[in-house]
């Protein structure tokens, strides 16, 4: 967390601003949060330790700490415009979500780095980052929706 908010205060003061509390309470509710928690989540969250806090305040931080390349934004399908924020710098980070719950699992995939690397040997480009998302029910929700056995009692 300190790596984060010591990056933000640099980028904010560099541009002339300043660390606001609650431009601080964002960042330290955002790396205490579990991954991929959206604006809303972060917002009430937050709002539990400065409840004078707006959500659209929350947005312009997030909004900035993507334009200054300190946080990515994770959409997935099914989710409309509630875009999931994680720490910028995650390569190689993919998600699997649960179209029951929608809960979303992070899980490597080096063959993934190999396609990317793979393409820009052939295409002599530079691929930034590589993203999978795969959709379908975790382990409980398939657990629930399975019919029951026959024959087991």
């Amino acid at each position: 967390m300190t790596d984060l908010l010591e990056r933000a205060r640099a980028r904010v003061r560099a541009a002339g601003g300043r660390m606001t509390g609650q431009r601080r309470l964002i960042l330290e509710t955002l790396t205490a949060l579990p991954a991929h928690p959206t604006a809303e989540e972060l917002h009430v969250r937050a709002a539990r330790r400065d409840p004078a806090l707006n959500l659209s305040t929350v947005y312009r931080t997030l909004h900035w700490l993507e334009a200054e390349g300190l946080v990515e934004p994770r959409r997935f399908r099914g989710h409309g415009r509630h875009d999931h924020f994680d720490l910028a710098g995650a390569r190689g980070q993919h998600h699997f979500l649960c179209t029951q719950c929608q809960r979303v699992l992070e899980f490597d995939a080096p063959q993934v780095e190999a396609v990317a690397r793979g393409y820009e040997r052939r295409h002599a480009v530079k691929v930034h980052n590589a993203s999978l998302v795969l959709y379908g029910l975790c382990a409980e929700c398939a657990a629930r929706r399975a019919p029951p056995r026959r024959g087991s009692a």
